[in-house]
């Protein structure tokens, strides 16, 4: 598996984040969103950097001797998993916030937490396929950082653009069927 193929992955996981930003953002005031964005970014990195090195760990300290002869099947079963996790998620309601929520650091650590489990299990099954750590968390940490501003970018204007929000949603779907492809690429290459 290459840079290439890891970015693509990292691209899929993050549409969560993307389309959360994009609910969220669409549902608020022009005073909130542009703060509110930027830290909704930095909360969403944050968890995902610290769950995808977690699942790394976790990797590494207790299952790394039981899996070495399998790593592409773990690899394959985790993104099999996750790709029909977001294809659900696209026909389903998003986490997202309200104006409401703009103070609440709880419910902004609980959606991020839940959002970055994919991260863990991709950081799980990477380490399984003997990538490294460092190239990989950075290229994570832009990514997040970067579709979850262009999801908060998506969902701002004068009126809710539900054309904006379908289109987010799309994007999740096609996430989902590429994780897929992926997984299925691992198995038979």
């Amino acid at each position: 598996m290459g840079l290439l193929s890891v970015l693509i992955i990292f691209i899929c996981i993050c549409m969560d984040n993307m389309v959360s930003a994009n609910m969220s953002v669409a549902k608020m005031t022009k005073e909130n969103k542009s703060v509110f964005s930027i830290k909704m970014a930095l909360f969403f990195t944050g968890a995902n950097v610290i769950l995808f090195g977690l699942g790394y760990l976790a990797s590494i300290i207790f299952f790394r001797n039981w899996v070495y002869f399998a790593h592409h099947w773990v690899a394959f079963a985790f993104l099999l998993l996750l790709g029909i996790k977001l294809m659900l998620e696209s026909i389903e309601k998003s986490p997202s916030f309200g104006d409401s929520d703009v103070g609440s650091i709880r419910k902004l650590v609980k959606v991020s937490g839940l959002i970055g489990l994919n991260s863990f299990l991709v950081g799980y099954a990477l380490e399984t396929m003997d990538r490294g750590f460092f190239p990989e968390v950075i290229l994570l940490l832009i990514t997040t950082f970067v579709l979850t501003l262009l999801g908060a970018h998506l969902g701002t204007g004068a009126d809710p653009q539900p054309n904006k929000t379908l289109l987010s949603k799309r994007l999740e779907l096609v996430a989902g069927i590429i994780l897929i492809i992926m997984g299925i690429r691992l198995i038979i290459i």
